[in-house]
């Protein structure tokens, strides 16, 4: 269980569209008299309402010096916009012990005008008068933010912020490029760099490097229920794809896109089979046959070390 006090915004029908979290903390039991003397300390001026959210279910209206405290549980399917921002603000500092339910996220999340002045519903935004619009720059039109509006990860390297989602989780030593894209709900491990497309639900371990526009297969992209996890010390090339899991050690040829039911010709061993039977092998090399055009792998027995460790550096 966990429950933050939030502040928060609202459309012109006073229905929320975005929060920001000033207070996060997860008890089993609250103690009133902390929490009291925590409010009185930091949030004495704060003029919004009191919600309690219980259970995920109902809301409890309460006037209350206009700040909001919000209940979630994890498991719990997301019920409303705020719900969802939380879930993946937690995702994005590293609160993943336990897996976060983020079913109906897209349904309950709604599409926010987000601005260099503030956060507006769309209705909202077209009947501004009074200021010049001309002066105000949109940097997006969608229902999930980027990371660095809501949190800053430290000893990460970002050439273009506004292409990393909330809900993202950067480890220490990260490096994302100009072209680098990472959805939410994923998981960068350390001194990855990463150049290509991250897609939902993907998980990549220490020391990978992902070539410019190259691709992972995701929850939301064709992937289906098949999560892909890329194994520590990993090289996909430039402009290639994968669409199963790899092992530690293992290296997919420029251009070359892998999907779950590829056919793939094993080299040491002279057999064709489906690429899903290689998951989570370690040290495998995949290539195209250019002769042939037949995709092809190799096992290799020793540590190949793909990483360029001066570009890495933060």
């Amino acid at each position: 269980m966990f429950f933050t006090i939030i502040n928060y915004s609202v459309n012109n029908k006073k229905k929320y569209i975005e929060s920001q979290f000033l207070f996060f903390v997860k008890k089993k039991i609250i103690k009133l008299l902390k929490f009291k003397k925590i409010y009185f300390s930091y949030l004495l001026n704060i003029k919004q309402f009191l919600f309690i959210l219980i259970n995920n279910i109902y809301w409890n209206k309460v006037n209350f010096l206009n700040l909001q405290i919000l209940f979630i549980k994890k498991n719990k399917c997301i019920n409303n916009c705020l719900d969802g921002l939380i879930k993946l603000y937690l995702i994005s500092i590293g609160n993943t012990k336990k897996t976060i339910n983020l079913n109906q996220i897209f349904i309950k999340l709604k599409n926010i005008i987000w601005t260099n002045i503030g956060y507006f519903e769309i209705n909202d935004f077209l009947k501004i008068k009074k200021i010049d619009k001309r002066l105000i720059i949109i940097e997006s039109i969608d229902k999930i933010p980027y990371l660095t509006k809501y949190y800053i990860p430290l000893n990460v390297r970002i050439s273009n912020s506004n292409r990393i989602r909330l809900g993202a989780y950067l480890s220490s030593g990260v490096t994302i490029m100009s072209e680098g894209y990472v959805n939410f709900n994923t998981y960068i491990g350390l001194n990855c760099m990463i150049e290509g497309r991250v897609s939902a639900g993907v998980e990549i371990l220490d020391d990978c490097d992902l070539g410019g526009s190259s691709s992972i297969m995701g929850t939301l992209s064709g992937g289906g229920k098949h999560i892909i996890t890329i194994g520590k010390n990993c090289l996909l090339g430039a402009n290639s794809g994968i669409g199963i899991s790899l092992g530690e050690n293992c290296t997919v040829e420029s251009g070359l896109y892998i999907t779950y039911n590829s056919k793939i010709n094993l080299v040491n061993y002279n057999i064709i089979i489906k690429a899903k039977y290689l998951n989570f092998l370690n040290n495998l090399i995949f290539y195209r046959n250019s002769c042939n055009g037949k995709i092809e792998c190799i096992k290799i027995n020793f540590f190949l070390k793909k990483i360029n460790n001066f570009l890495h550096i933060n």
